[in-house]
């Protein structure tokens, strides 16, 4: 994961970007703290939750066109799909 901050409330967060659709984000609590996107949801509702900040999404993709983050390489582990007779059941 490759260190970023926003353009636009300098939270700084560590990227990934896997394909053009997958990025992953790791936000630390100092950058929560200084995203507007994510103080703006918490004056509403304090229990809120932000899926995503518009802000950190457009410097991610500058970021990515302008070379500074590079795709990260991920494979998948493969996994076979279950057969009809295994079941799937919760742990309690």
């Amino acid at each position: 994961m490759q260190s970023l901050a926003c353009h636009t409330c300098d939270a700084r967060v560590l990227v990934a970007k896997y394909s053009p659709a997958h990025t992953s984000i790791q936000w630390s609590d100092e950058a929560r703290q200084s995203c507007r996107e994510i103080a703006a949801a918490a004056a509403v509702d304090n229990g809120s939750y932000v899926m995503r900040c518009e802000a950190l999404d457009r410097t991610v993709d500058e970021a990515v066109s302008d070379g500074l983050i590079r795709p990260s390489r991920r494979v998948d582990p493969a996994i076979a799909p279950l057969a009809s007779t295994e079941a799937v059941t919760s742990a309690r």
